[in-house]
């Protein structure tokens, strides 16, 4: 093809995804754009610099296949379905993984290093996502300014470059102990974490202290820490937590191979001591965020012969839709495969067309670091994802919430049985 065979096409400036094909029909390349129009044409363009592997590609084309989309982010989730589903020989060549860039502490190290990274493992600690690379840039240099810090990959021999423009303390060298470097990467993962602004409060109060004790020397040097720590602050743009929550909830999308983003997301629990005030909760998050006005308690009756918490979870999620509440597009039950069945068994008898699954540490596994296991319909095996998954990020944050909630309302049932 050419750029009149492409311009003939009225491509639309809607976001969307762009599929190239051979005269074979095979699926050369999948991407996707904020502006379909601007971004194939742009293959075309007379200046436009490509590789050699796309100069290659464009010669292959015989055909384009637009899919518009209602938002960027629906085209981000498409694509990666679409090339998961189809493995375009041109994707795979290229690399083209769109997903979301982090920064890594690599906590799990003598000397931590700090870095930008596409790949998330179960070493380190890591913070995002961030959707633009230019932010996290900024991120990484006003951090080295401000606090310098390792971000080497193999550790030197002697001072680097770094040391020597004051970007690095030189721990190759010998030239700052292990405990003061750590006070150093607390203090980043801290500002990471969005806890800074506390330490700032600290900072404050201790200058005022140290005035008032007349050790004007000390306070000035706090000062002069606190300036420095305001204008990383002012200087930098991280991620919003409702971006964050909601790029995680783009990744749950693409790991469960779903049509579209699941903007509400149901999390039940059940809750009761050796069957006494049995109670139920369930909370709803939306677009990755908690949406408390949407909450809703469930009592249950314990006037049965046996205490069955999948019978019990089976009953409020019944209950739950002889209600006109928005329906969800995809709940969470605390539990493994029995309690996904029960769910499942529930939504049958209530007619609802619902995607569930089930959240489980399994037997024995209580630590931090055991590996959670996902239950689905049909499926016989659970998935297991890596701990630092975004995905499971928020099926995690759901199903405490709906366990922190279910238990919040059991006490003030007990407390008032108590109280009688």
């Amino acid at each position: 093809m050419n750029i009149k065979q492409v311009k003939k096409l009225n491509i639309p400036l809607a976001p969307g995804c762009y599929q190239f094909f051979n005269i074979k029909k095979e699926i050369l390349y999948i991407g996707k754009a904020a502006k379909l129009k601007s971004r194939v044409l742009s293959y075309w363009r007379p200046g436009t610099e490509l590789s050699i592997i796309k100069q290659k590609m464009v010669k292959e084309i015989d055909k384009i296949k637009i899919i518009e989309c209602t938002s960027e982010m629906e085209a981000l989730l498409l694509e990666a379905n679409l090339i998961k589903k189809h493995r375009p020989h041109y994707n795979i060549l290229m690399r083209d993984d769109k997903r979301y860039a982090y920064i890594k502490v690599s906590t799990e190290e003598k000397w931590p290093k700090i870095h930008q990274t596409r790949k998330i493992d179960n070493a380190g600690t890591f913070f995002g996502p961030f959707t633009s690379g230019i932010a996290i840039k900024t991120i990484l240099k006003t951090l080295r300014d401000i606090w310098p810090h390792r971000s080497c990959r193999i550790m030197p021999k002697k001072p680097c470059l770094y040391y020597h423009i004051n970007k690095c303390p030189g721990m190759c060298a010998g030239y700052i102990s292990e405990d003061e470097y750590k006070k150093t990467i607390n203090k980043i993962l801290k500002f990471l974490s969005g806890n800074l602004n506390n330490e700032i409060k600290k900072i404050k109060t201790k200058i005022e202290l140290l005035k008032k004790e007349n050790n004007q020397e000390k306070a000035n040097k706090l000062k002069y820490e606190l300036i420095n720590t305001e204008k990383i602050l002012n200087q930098t743009q991280i991620i919003s937590k409702m971006d964050k929550f909601t790029s995680d909830v783009i990744e749950l999308a693409k790991i469960l191979n779903l049509k579209k983003i699941p903007k509400r997301i149901e999390g039940y629990d059940i809750a009761h001591t050796f069957g006494k005030e049995i109670v139920g909760s369930m909370v709803v998050f939306e677009n990755g965020e908690a949406n408390k006005n949407e909450y809703r308690k469930f009592k249950i009756k314990n006037n049965r012969e046996e205490i069955n918490d999948t019978k019990m979870l089976k009953e409020i999620i019944m209950r739950r839709f002889n209600n006109d509440w928005k329906k969800p597009d995809l709940i969470l039950v605390d539990g493994g495969k029995a309690q996904l069945n029960a769910t499942i068994s529930a939504l049958q008898k209530s007619k609802i067309n619902c995607l569930a699954m089930s959240i489980s540490k399994g037997k024995g596994l209580r630590s931090a670091i055991a590996p959670d296991r996902l239950y689905f319909p049909k499926e016989k095996e659970p998935l297991i994802l890596n701990l630092n998954s975004p995905a499971l990020h928020i099926l995690k944050r759901i199903r405490d919430e709906a366990h922190r909630f279910a238990i919040e309302f059991h006490k003030k049932r007990r407390s008032k049985l108590f109280m009688q």
